[in-house]
C-alpha cells in the first residue's frame, strides 16, 4: 500500500448539469431526473492546486 504522506490530491469524478438561466431550475429528463452530462476536453488537474491532503476525508468514514 502507499505511504499517505507521499501522495498527491487528484480528481476521480466530475458531473456537471446544466440551469435555464430564464426559470434557475436544472434540466430534467423525461422521467424528472436531473440531466447529467461530463466532458473529456477539461483539464482538471488545477482543482486541486489548493487542496491540502489533511483536509480530505476518506469516503463511509465520515462521524455524524
Amino acid at each position: 500500500m502507499s505511504d499517505p504522506t507521499k501522495c498527491v490530491v487528484g480528481v476521480w469524478d466530475i458531473t456537471y448539469y446544466m440551469v435555464d438561466m430564464e426559470t434557475d431550475l436544472p434540466l430534467q429528463n423525461e422521467d424528472g431526473s436531473v440531466k447529467t452530462f461530463y466532458s473529456n476536453n477539461i483539464d482538471y488537474g488545477y482543482f486541486t492546486n489548493e487542496i491540502d491532503p489533511d483536509d480530505l476525508i476518506e469516503m463511509g468514514t465520515e462521524d455524524d
